[in-house]
């Protein structure tokens, strides 16, 4: 069964300096620690103070898209291991060395490169 990948801590605290507003089934507790509402209880967490939302990568990558038209793509290499582009405007502005350590991982990379790029 594939489940759904959520975003890590650090990047869900990120997504809140930057504005996610999204309800989410999932937040994370200050000390890290995830916690799933359940999947009928969508809930904006980050309007709490001392609680993060915790989107999946791909709820993140869609609102990056809608919001502030940045797109993060991961794609693969022929010898396996994986890049991140960064677009903006259908523009690249960042493009990651390559790496080997799975598609999920490389695209959290991509969205915490891109939430960077949105607090500067």
């Amino acid at each position: 069964m594939i489940k759904e990948q959520f975003v890590s801590f650090d990047t869900a605290k990120m997504l809140k300096e930057a504005g996610f507003d999204v309800p989410c089934n999932s937040q994370y507790m200050q000390n890290g620690f995830r916690w799933d509402a359940g999947s009928s209880n969508k809930v904006n967490f980050n309007e709490y103070e001392t609680v993060f939302s915790c989107p999946t990568q791909a709820l993140a990558a869609r609102w990056l898209r809608e919001v502030y038209d940045i797109d993060v793509t991961v794609i693969p290499c022929e010898d396996g291991s994986y890049v991140y582009d960064i677009l903006h405007e259908k523009k690249r502005i960042i493009s990651s060395a390559p790496m080997k350590e799975g598609y999920e991982k490389v695209l959290e990379y991509g969205l915490f490169m891109a939430i960077k790029l949105i607090k500067k």
